[in-house]
């Protein structure tokens, strides 16, 4: 099965230095993928050789059926490319400057005034449609940037930290527009912010010195790393020998750690992703003695990002 994007192999190497090294992955229909990983680590290069504006040393990049080097023009159509820094021209208000891309592009006459319209309003740039590009807000220049890649209908979008330099307010608003056309579009979307993949992707790679580390949905990944995940429980005093014998024995704990300085202690269980696990540990603690108290953590995109870099280090 063909996807939108696929990446085989995929390196970049300047002189000595690998900056992306042997990446495959794929971004299939309708799907937003985080590629996620510190500043250095490739996302940049990998997207700018998907878009065509750098070749690869070795490896296979496809877009939309479509090999980026033996095919670049049917490619390029393919792709609409948001860069960190969008190069606006300045001079232009918003309407003139998407007109002009939308030309650049070769949107059809007939279709570039349903265009305008359909990315105006999907990026939320209506109140600022008449305004010189220069008198834009970074917000609205990002939102200018997301625009100008949805023109053309592309059947793939590559964003590059789009809400980089957001004040809360911007960035909640651009998670918003792009939360919006993703159905609609392959996304792969760059950041090295942890919450920006949490509450947009559908799956997180997870890239670092060039190389992929890690590619799942945010619950596979903390699946994987099942270590993260522990029941904290609150107790009263007891035989804490005779607790802990009793924890090991319910199914999915994989180990217990107590704190017995002081009363009640606070029992920590380590345990598998089992939906039901808190539930057995308190019928297992209650049948006996007094619980206080039981919270169940699950590993945060933190612990799961660090288990793999602090892994591949």
């Amino acid at each position: 099965m063909s996807h939108p994007v696929e990446l085989h192999s995929l390196t970049k190497t300047y002189g000595e230095r690998t900056v992306v090294d042997r990446v495959s992955f794929h971004v299939g229909q309708g799907e937003i993928v985080g590629f996620l990983g510190p500043n250095g680590a490739g996302k940049t290069t990998t997207l700018r050789m998907i878009a065509g504006y750098l070749a690869p040393t070795s490896g296979q990049v496809t877009v939309a059926g479509h090999d980026v080097i033996s095919s670049p023009t049917e490619s390029a159509a393919a792709v609409g490319y948001a860069p960190e820094r969008p190069a606006l021209y300045e001079s232009f208000d918003v309407l003139g400057y998407l007109h002009f891309v939308a030309r650049a592009k070769r949107v059809r006459r007939a279709d570039t005034a349903s265009q305008l319209d359909r990315v105006v309003s999907a990026c939320r740039l209506e109140a600022v449609a008449r305004s010189e590009v220069y008198k834009l807000s970074k917000g609205y220049r990002q939102r200018l940037g997301l625009a100008q890649a949805l023109l053309g209908q592309p059947e793939v979008l590559l964003l590059d930290e789009p809400t980089s330099g957001l004040d809360p307010g911007q960035i909640s608003e651009t998670r918003e527009v792009i939360r919006s056309f993703g159905h609609d579009h392959s996304v792969l979307l760059s950041t090295h912010i942890l919450p920006e993949v949490t509450l947009l992707c559908d799956r997180i790679a997870i890239l670092h010195h060039g190389q992929l580390l890690a590619i799942d949905s945010p619950a596979g990944l903390a699946t994987a790393v099942g270590r993260a995940n522990r029941v904290e429980l609150q107790v009263a005093a007891c035989e804490l020998s005779d607790l802990k014998e009793r924890l090991f024995d319910v199914s999915g704990v994989i180990r217990v750690d107590v704190d017995d300085r002081q009363d009640p202690y606070t029992v920590n269980c380590a345990v598998d992703s089992s939906g039901n696990v808190e539930a057995a540990i308190a019928r297992v603690v209650t049948s006996d003695w007094d619980l206080l108290g039981l919270r169940r953590h699950d590993p945060s995109l933190e612990d799961v990002f660090l288990h793999y870099v602090e892994g591949a280090a």
